[in-house]
């Protein structure tokens, strides 16, 4: 995002700067005669000299140089840096205008001038600190208006600060993208059609501290939904942990999901019947993507691209794996280290595609530790070979030897099971990669 109204911002300081060197030059409205005398006059007395001071000549060329180069100067930081290097710049060049004018008065008796230079200089910065302060103001507001919803109040005030990190115009990035949906919400909706005020406050008792999660790891919500919102990480700041900040957001979810349904569990719908858990679906990928902004007037920043479409994906195959975040494996590869992953999946989107591998985010580094943990990715190791190796029958009682342990999920295995009596009755081709197809097309 370029600099908002710059012609705003250099125009009052330029303004003030080229009105300083026509008073200093063509003596307007004799202010540089009055000046320059009060100033001479000061350092006689604190000379104890009463002679006039000698103006040498070019004093006034030099004088009119030394305002259009530190103005100038003054302009520039003001438009490129914060405004404390720009305050900073003018006290020392007004330190070192007057202490130069001092010495010369001091050991030659010249009269330089420091007065109406450093008089213009000062409005110079304040004009351009005036200007400056208006137009972030400016930019705070619209990216408030634009974000409010979707970036931490931090990296709102980090754009405004440096608008050119903001992108508008599109560029290509590596970002995590994370989808989540309720499951199941026409049901849950339909048990509230007499009484939709109720519905919508749960839906917003559930979604609110998911929301929260992913701002409070630096994701941006990209959209939202009645019934879930998506988010992504690396964009439009540079974030290089962005896949595990994803996984942490997402973790974080399913610690707020489990205290929501707390206290949800405990009360009673229109019909009298206590509320069943809540659950939802999150997908998350990590690839390439097009970011910028995408809106007509007004702004609407977002991503688009291959991480985008598998996210969804993702999310929408994940209730048949269970209750757990499910992860490409791209993400997986990146986040490995802080937390604990199982694979779930091998699937395609179609013939040709490649397939893609998908894991089950379980836990942190401790949970990829455990014995349980490890004898549940042992099996789950065999049964993919299995799989992959067309072993029906063995895969077969891999699984039903993977149920009695903990933490296996019975939807995964039943899935599972599914798929190889489909082989059975549709086996592959000499060239199968060991993906599953049918499921996503």
């Amino acid at each position: 995002m370029k600099n908002a109204k710059p012609i705003a911002v250099l125009a009052p300081p330029l303004l003030i700067l080229a009105l300083g060197i026509a008073v200093l030059w063509l003596d307007l409205g004799q202010l540089r005669s009055h000046l320059s005398l009060w100033l001479f006059s000061l350092w006689a007395r604190l000379a104890h000299n009463g002679a006039p001071a000698l103006r040498p000549s070019g004093a006034l060329a030099i004088e009119a140089a030394l305002l259009l180069a530190s103005g100038a100067a003054v302009i520039f930081l003001i438009h490129r840096l914060r405004l404390f290097w720009a305050g900073l710049f003018t006290a020392l060049a007004l330190a070192a205008l007057f202490e130069a004018s001092w010495l010369l008065f001091f050991t030659r008796h010249w009269g330089i001038d420091a007065a109406t230079p450093g008089a213009a200089l000062a409005l110079v910065f304040a004009a351009g600190a005036m200007a400056r302060s208006i137009a972030l103001q400016e930019t705070r507001s619209k990216l408030r208006i634009a974000f409010c919803d979707s970036l931490p109040p931090g990296t709102i005030e980090e754009i405004v600060r440096n608008p050119q990190i903001l992108s508008i115009e599109g560029e290509s990035r590596a970002v995590t993208y994370l989808v989540c949906e309720i499951r199941q919400p026409a049901d849950l909706a339909g048990k509230y059609r007499g009484d939709p005020k109720s519905f919508t406050r749960l839906i917003g008792e559930l979604l609110s501290p998911l929301v929260d999660q992913v701002l409070a790891h630096g994701g941006i919500i990209d959209r939202q939904t009645a019934d879930g919102f998506a988010a992504f990480w690396n964009a439009p700041l540079d974030d290089s942990a962005h896949a595990l900040h994803a996984c942490e957001a997402a973790s974080g979810m399913a610690a707020m999901v489990e205290r929501v349904n707390e206290y949800v569990t405990g009360l009673r719908g229109p019909d009298d019947k206590f509320i069943p858990p809540l659950e939802v679906s999150v997908g998350i990928a990590t690839g390439p993507v097009i970011a910028g902004d995408f809106g007509g007037r007004r702004m609407a920043y977002s991503v688009h691209g291959d991480a985008v479409t598998l996210a969804a994906r993702i999310q929408a195959l994940s209730p048949q794996y269970g209750p757990a975040v499910i992860v490409s494996e791209e993400t997986k590869c990146a986040a490995e280290q802080a937390f604990a992953f199982l694979e779930v999946d091998y699937i395609a989107a179609g013939r040709d595609d490649a397939p893609v591998r998908l894991y089950a985010l379980l836990g942190r580094p401790a949970t990829r530790s455990s014995p349980k943990f490890k004898a549940l990715n042992t099996f789950h190791d065999h049964i993919f070979k299995a799989l992959r190796g067309r072993q029906w029958a063995g895969a077969r009682e891999l699984i039903a030897q993977c149920r009695n342990l903990s933490g296996a999920s019975p939807a995964l295995y039943d899935l599972h099971l599914a798929r190889i009596q489909y082989f059975e009755s549709n086996p592959p081709g000499p060239d199968w990669d060991g993906a599953f197809r049918p499921i996503l097309k």
